[in-house]
């Protein structure tokens, strides 16, 4: 399974997160059922990132929002950004601007038209903070 396949799945699995209100990944069954055996470490880590650090995280993505709130961010939206920030912070196997390319791609497949640019401008503050 190729990285880019890991993230979409580890960034539905996010967003999935986020709609139930349940950061919790103890039970990593999900993870399993959603990413084969070999790219199941990348989706742990950035999982296991999200779901320790989320507040920090939505945090750091508010800092870096002009004249927005995350309640006003699509969901597909948060779970992007989540799941690459909490790549380009916690993930160290992952450059930065890997996070950041894969995030703008897909919110280019998931978002409207104005997401791609939305994410890569909010993605591209915090890498250089």
């Amino acid at each position: 399974m190729k990285r880019e396949d890991i993230r979409e799945k580890t960034m539905q699995l996010v967003y999935q997160m986020d709609i139930t209100g349940d950061f919790n990944v103890e039970d990593l069954s999900i993870v399993e059922e959603s990413v084969k055996a070999a790219a199941k470490q990348q989706a742990v880590d950035t999982l296991t990132a999200v779901q320790d650090h989320h507040e920090e995280i939505d945090s750091i993505i508010s800092e870096h929002l002009d004249r927005w709130t995350l309640d006003r961010i699509a969901k597909t939206d948060l779970a992007i950004l989540r799941t690459a920030v909490a790549e380009m912070l916690y993930v160290d196997s992952i450059p930065v601007n890997v996070s950041i390319n894969e995030a703008v791609e897909l919110a280019k497949k998931y978002g409207d038209e104005k997401s791609y640019a939305f994410i890569n401008s909010v993605l591209g503050k915090i890498s250089r903070r």
